[in-house]
């Protein structure tokens, strides 16, 4: 599920295991022009990892990371495609 809030995308990727959460973010950047923020929630415990790394690769930037009991958000800022 995708909402936009405060200009930012709310991505909701609770109850998705690996690799699932990546891939729905994925799918989102690649519709996200360069400068819009998207915000992954998410409950798989591999998620930041795999999310950090995903984003390394990619170029994309992460602003915040917040986690709360089993859930994690992480905001992301699509940079340019190269």
């Amino acid at each position: 599920m995708t909402n936009q809030s405060n200009g930012i995308i709310e991505l909701d990727a609770r109850g998705l295991k690996c690799p699932m959460p990546v891939i729905k973010l994925q799918q989102q950047i690649r519709k996200s022009q360069p400068g819009n923020r998207v915000r992954i929630v998410c409950t798989d415990k591999g998620a930041e990892k795999d999310i950090q790394s995903w984003c390394r690769v990619n170029k994309h930037e992460i602003i915040e990371i917040f986690r709360e009991s089993d859930q994690l958000s992480i905001t992301i800022e699509v940079k340019e495609r190269k």
